[in-house]
């Protein structure tokens, strides 16, 4: 797929901040594409993937390379911290009421069902990887096209799926690699403080596949409501 030239439509059709971003997870050390160095600092998930979207950096990271072992834990990198797991950590920081409500909701939030070694980022026009979900931080109204343009051939819903945690991680990339549809999240309070996630965007990962029919949907639109 030629993602250099839908990245430049989407552009022109969207008029996007940035760059779509590809993810990859990877089982292991063999399967890291040529021409990907491991990060060289320790950030959260969100915030590789904001850098690659606004600053156009590229690289993997292990478990060591990722701050936020909850966002890490999600994808299989690593363990997933017993208090992200059991809930106490939200309970304590008040998100949530009881802990019974705490452990609910983690215990809904989607989880790899693999283990990885790394996740690799990049922006999406100059990957030199096949990427399992490609992260758009949109607009509302960029998200709504988006949506309709996902819908433009066969129909149907787009999911929405979010708890207000654990946003780009399980939201944006788990949800969609599992399940292999597109899912839209507003984002958690670690996504917008720590990757400067702004007020007005949302959160959409959709199957690379996807892209060409949403590139043609979106050009129909233009032509019939400019």
């Amino acid at each position: 797929m030629n993602y250099e030239k839908i990245v430049k439509e989407l552009d022109e059709l969207l008029k996007l901040k940035g760059s779509p971003v590809a993810v990859k997870l990877i089982k292991n050390a063999d399967e890291l594409p040529a021409g990907y160095s491991k990060m060289p600092e320790k950030k959260r998930h969100c915030e590789f993937v904001q850098n690659a979207r606004l600053k156009g950096d590229e690289g993997y990271a292990t478990s060591k390379e990722h701050l936020c072992k909850g966002g890490a834990g999600v994808m299989g990198i690593g363990t997933l911290p017993e208090s992200v797991a059991n809930g106490s950590m939200y309970h304590k920081l008040g998100n949530f009421k009881t802990a019974e409500g705490a452990l609910e909701t983690v215990n809904d939030i989607p989880k790899s069902s693999k283990e990885h070694y790394a996740s690799i980022y990049s922006p999406l026009e100059s990957a030199k990887f096949e990427p399992d979900v490609v992260v758009l931080v949109l607009t509302p109204k960029q998200a709504l096209r988006i949506t309709q343009a996902s819908l433009h051939l066969k129909g149907g819903r787009v999911s929405s799926d979010y708890s207000g945690l654990q946003s780009v991680c399980a939201d944006a990339v788990v949800a969609v690699k599992e399940r292999g549809v597109a899912n839209m999240t507003l984002g958690c309070n670690g996504s917008r403080k720590n990757a400067g996630i702004a007020d007005g965007e949302v959160i959409m990962g959709i199957p690379p596949e996807n892209l060409e029919e949403i590139v043609d949907a979106l050009r129909t639109f233009k032509e019939k409501w400019g």
